[in-house]
């Protein structure tokens, strides 16, 4: 049954006293590859963007740079008798739950995290450490 004129001025009236509108745009073609990936998750078109949004700034409120480690001795203590394979390991695992990745760079000795959009460098492992600690606390 189509909707009355009347039906439709009331649906605007609700949408514009409820909610802002963006106009977004983007290269021709960009729009059905959109609509195509939001279809294949079971979204709205503007669901995904809104998600999307919604990730992207919950992801850059993440620290933008290292720490600085002024005492790595409690780092040291709490490691001692644990390969250091088993403690990257770990670390590794914490990080991926944030989407993020490790790199390790043999020739200095140091640490590269990756997140999508950002790398963070880190001198040691015990630098790395007290960032990955530093994540539970947030």
């Amino acid at each position: 049954m189509p909707t009355s004129k009347a039906q439709q001025r009331a649906v605007n009236k609700y949408v514009a006293n409820n909610y802002d509108r963006v106009l977004v745009t983007m290269p021709k073609g960009q729009k059905d590859i959109i609509k195509t990936h939001a279809e294949a998750r079971g979204e709205s078109v503007n669901a995904f963007i809104n998600r999307a949004i919604a990730q992207a700034m919950e992801r850059d409120k993440r620290p933008q740079e290292a720490p600085a480690v002024q005492d790595n001795t409690q780092a040291q203590e709490r490691t001692e008798g644990v390969p250091l394979h088993t403690l990257e390991q770990r670390i590794r695992k914490k990080l991926y739950k944030y989407g993020a990745t490790i790199r390790k760079n043999r020739k200095s000795g140091g640490y590269t995290v990756v997140y999508e959009d950002t790398t963070l460098d880190f001198p040691d492992y015990a630098a790395l450490l007290e960032y990955a600690q530093g994540l539970d606390k947030d």
